[in-house]
């Protein structure tokens, strides 16, 4: 028999005799077992495709000739170049066909395959699986598996196995392998991806979350402290607006290098906002440990670095907070809490300063959260309130508008000022529903005096939070809704926003104020000279007001700085056509400095404090007290009053 061409052919079976002795049966039986291999290795070659067919018989015309069809050859050429791998197995899975695709996953060769349980290439933990698909009550189906290559690695893989046919009663189950190493590399990514931070590549606030709770799990059995160090980097806004957000961005990105280079690997690392890094290390020995934890971290992120030609300075505030395996009722959310309570201590205290969680802060903390959650229901239950401080003209003393206020009359503690509860509205959300009852009420109540005193025409000014600056379109619709419901005229509103809410981004605050500009109201920056003036506000925003903080009025007369500040502010506010107002006019020494140089407006309790809506307009001037000694205060125009857009409009 010759196997090594494409046509395999046997010789003649022998014909039966009629009488043979044992001897000639032995050889008989012995060429017939020998003929019987043949036969099948024959069969093997050809149903492997290693030859297109099988002859059996020398006589010519008697020939027995067994060949593979043209589908099963197309079927064999697309089995043997498939990207997926694939076997043929027994019913007790014996691979009995492999193919080259499956070989090259596993790293071996296709003889090395086959005649191996099919369990022998899988990994044992999944292995159990094989038994509903391989064996003598096969129903088919898939399942994820990992295949063990040649070199001790494991591929993850889908195996799937369908009945195929039967040969000489026996049952071929059919088996497919698919590599799934980039969908998990995919998977990996997304992964990946949504636990964290684009920017820095640290872990986000989801997985920081996750790792806390897995540390709290774990503090009863190691019995020592974890600690978490809420970092605030110092003037990061200044470095924005200065030099742009690419400077930005860098520094954030070696800020992030340096505090993980601070810590131990198994401490996590995380940037949970726009600045703000939170450290998670465990197995401390007590708040010691972490005090020098947060000096390393501080000492780390605070030193000068270059970012292109530039050489900047960074520090941090940090807040420490620290869990015990005696805190119970310890969380995620309660120590992110309290180190971030503690983080604006030390903000309050100056930069580069680290606080540490103490009693006194949990006592503080805990009664503002109490307050927090008292203040979600404070609208529906009608316990704010708006307060008026007149607005008064500094040239002749008559009231030309009011500034709303929010009070919370708390049904306990009694009058609640907004320095108690504003922030907390902010940080958590509410200040968007609040602001937008603001708008409505002081709307309606300007509406109301004007009904009553008609021929007054008195300006009512609103103060907009950065959180609803930042929202846009909610403060947009909320400003249109108060205007139509109470049928104001929108050029006598004059909504406030901080110049600190304009630094965060000065862009989309740009957009939003165009659009509230539409509606016909008038814009003010409050608190100008505060934060981080810049002359590009006063030339691209669309601004009607200055008003000066009141901690620079309080200083007129006593302090040179303060003079010459608010001497400057009110100039560049003419020089723009805008009208300064000064905020905090106390004594009849700051109404007679103010109007030397030149103020337009103010505000203060030398006219009256912040206070509840009357029945009737308020006075129509304001009239302080007169000074005890002195010269009396000169009546004159404030310099450059004419064409400017303010409280008195022309």
């Amino acid at each position: 028999m010759t196997t090594g061409g494409r046509i395999t052919q046997a010789t003649e079976p022998p014909a039966d005799g009629t009488t043979i002795d044992v001897t000639q049966v032995r050889h008989e039986l012995a060429d017939a077992l020998e003929r019987l291999v043949e036969y099948e290795q024959a069969l093997r070659a050809i149903s492997q495709g290693e030859v297109d067919a099988l002859v059996i018989g020398s006589t010519p015309g008697e020939e027995q000739i067994f060949t593979l069809s043209g589908a099963d050859r197309a079927y064999r050429h697309f089995v043997e170049n498939m990207s997926d791998g694939a076997a043929t197995v027994s019913i007790d899975g014996i691979v009995l066909y492999a193919n080259q695709a499956l070989a090259d996953l596993l790293g071996t060769s296709c003889e090395q395959i086959v005649g191996r349980p099919l369990a022998a290439l899988l990994d044992g933990a999944t292995r159990e699986h094989l038994a509903q698909m391989v064996g003598p009550h096969s129903s088919g189906g898939s399942f994820e598996a990992a295949l063990l290559g040649s070199d001790d690695r494991t591929v993850p893989v889908l195996i799937g196995s369908s009945l195929a046919d039967e040969r000489d009663s026996e049952t071929l189950i059919c088996i497919t392998v698919t590599d799934l190493t980039r969908e998990r590399q995919a998977e990996a990514a997304v992964t990946y991806s949504a636990q964290h931070d684009t920017l820095t590549g640290l872990p986000n606030r989801g997985l920081l979350n996750d790792r806390i709770e897995h540390a709290l799990a774990r503090r009863a059995s190691d019995k020592n402290v974890m600690a978490l160090l809420f970092c605030d980097l110092d003037g990061f806004k200044n470095i924005n607006d200065a030099h742009g957000h690419q400077v930005g961005d860098e520094t954030l990105r070696v800020v992030s290098q340096r505090l993980a280079s601070a810590v131990r690997p198994e401490d996590t690392v995380a940037r949970i906002g726009g600045d703000e890094f939170v450290v998670l290390c465990e197995g401390l020995e007590d708040m010691t440990d972490a005090a020098v934890v947060a000096s390393r971290v501080r000492a780390a992120a605070s030193a000068p670095f270059t970012a292109g030609a530039l050489t900047l300075d960074v520090t941090v505030s940090i807040g420490v907070a620290v869990a015990s395996v005696d805190d119970h009722d310890a969380s995620a959310d309660t120590l992110l809490r309290d180190a971030d309570e503690a983080m604006y201590k030390a903000k309050r205290q100056g930069p580069n300063v680290i606080e540490l969680f103490d009693e006194q802060l949990r006592v503080v903390a805990k009664s503002r959260l109490r307050l927090l959650a008292e203040l979600h229901s404070a609208v529906e239950d009608d316990q704010l309130r708006l307060h008026y401080q007149p607005v008064v003209s500094l040239d002749d003393e008559k009231v030309v508008g009011l500034e709303a206020l929010l009070r919370w009359e708390h049904p306990h503690l009694g009058l609640v000022a907004p320095d108690d509860f504003v922030p907390f509205a902010e940080r958590s959300g509410l200040i968007t529903g609040i602001g937008a009852w603001v708008m409505g009420e002081a709307c309606r109540q300007a509406s109301e005096w004007r009904r009553t005193e008609p021929h007054r025409a008195l300006d009512m000014a609103v103060n907009v939070s950065a959180r609803q600056l930042a929202q846009g379109a909610g403060l947009v619709e909320s400003t249109r809704l108060a205007l139509r419901d109470s049928g104001l005229d929108p050029t006598s509103v004059v909504l406030e926003v901080t110049e600190s809410a304009l630094v965060d981004d000065a862009e989309a605050a740009l957009r939003v104020l165009k659009e509230l500009k539409t509606l016909g109201v008038r814009i003010a920056i409050d608190d100008f000279g505060t934060g981080y003036s810049s002359l590009v506000y006063l030339k691209r925003f669309p601004v009607d007001l200055l008003k000066i903080d009141r901690s620079f009025i309080a200083g007129l007369g006593l302090n040179k700085d303060d003079d010459a500040i608010v001497r400057s502010v009110i100039e560049l506010a003419h020089a723009f056509g805008i009208d300064a107002v000064a905020e905090g006019i106390e004594t009849w020494e700051h109404l007679e400095i103010l109007r030397d140089l030149g103020c337009d407006f103010g505000q203060g309790y030398l006219w009256s404090p912040p206070q509840p809506a009357l029945h009737h307009a308020p006075p129509a001037h304001g009239r302080p007290a007169p000074a005890a000694a002195g010269p009396p205060v000169a009546r004159r125009p404030p310099a450059g009053a004419a064409g400017r857009s303010g409280y008195v409009r022309q």
